[in-house]
């Protein structure tokens, strides 16, 4: 299973849209992996996880990726940097000249009614096919196989993650949440997992908001899945979703982590599972 970051950041991006914190001004100074958009991924260069506002930007940053034969596109949930919807009307024919197939779209009912809402305002009626998902039940996407879970994110909708599955290779895309309720915990004490990305849009920073988490977080669940058999030792573990009020650039949140199994992702980065 190929996994390319096509973004790693938060909400605001790294550095952030309007700030110029000591953070922001470093990952500026410095530039390359230190510089994130918000955060999706591409999978088998066929499967999407989210459509942030990035998307375009994304479109010419990495030549080798082509959106005109994306064919399916998962949505987590509808917070603004998942969910940049109104860019799906670039689909239709009067924009995307030479796209032949409708694109898959796989969301909660609740994200298709937004979406559907959100196309009404659309130039003209783009090429989209809607599969609503249930937590906990596998569908097909392609040729992976494809779980949602509950994350632990937001009060007012529900969000989800997904185990994707090759028949292989067993990956889990973690991104938002905060740490996982006991229903969530409790399916993937059932799971074989090869792979995790997870999120830590809190870095070094304890307490908060608990609809992300932190890097000690990070830590317990790791430890967990490995308690539990879900993990191997040796399993690659890379986080992503990583934002400046975490207190923490690329270079030293690896060094942080890499004692303990686990890896920082960055935009542009391509590993095989």
């Amino acid at each position: 299973m190929r996994l390319f970051f096509l973004g790693t950041g938060a909400a605001e991006g790294l550095p952030a849209l309007f700030c110029e914190c000591a953070i922001c001004r470093e990952a500026k100074s410095r530039g390359g992996v230190e510089v994130r958009t918000r955060s999706t991924i591409l999978i088998d260069d066929m499967i999407k996880i989210d459509l942030p506002p990035d998307t375009l930007h994304h479109v010419h940053r990495y030549p080798e990726m082509e959106l005109s034969k994306l064919q399916h596109l998962l949505f987590t949930h509808s917070h603004d940097d998942h969910f940049a919807v109104r860019e799906l009307q670039y689909l239709s024919p009067i924009f995307a000249l030479t796209r032949k197939e409708p694109l898959n779209v796989y969301a909660t009912g609740e994200v298709i009614a937004k979406m559907l809402r959100e196309m009404e305002h659309f130039f003209e009626r783009a090429p989209i096919r809607f599969q609503s998902v249930i937590p906990y039940n596998e569908f097909a996407v392609g040729h992976l196989r494809v779980t949602p879970i509950v994350a632990h994110h937001r009060e007012d909708e529900l969000c989800l993650n997904y185990i994707l599955s090759d028949g292989r290779k067993s990956v889990l895309y973690g991104c938002d949440t905060g740490w996982y309720d006991l229903p969530t915990w409790e399916f993937l004490e059932r799971c074989r997992l090869d792979a995790v990305i997870m999120e830590c849009g809190k870095g070094k920073v304890r307490g908060g908001y608990d609809g992300h988490l932190n890097v000690d977080e990070v830590f317990r669940m790791r430890c967990c899945l490995l308690e539990a058999g879900v993990l191997s030792e040796d399993a690659p573990f890379y986080l992503t979703h990583i934002s400046h009020t975490g207190l923490l650039l690329h270079e030293e949140m690896d060094r942080l982590v890499r004692p303990h199994g686990v890896r920082v992702a960055y935009d542009g980065m391509k590993v095989e599972i």
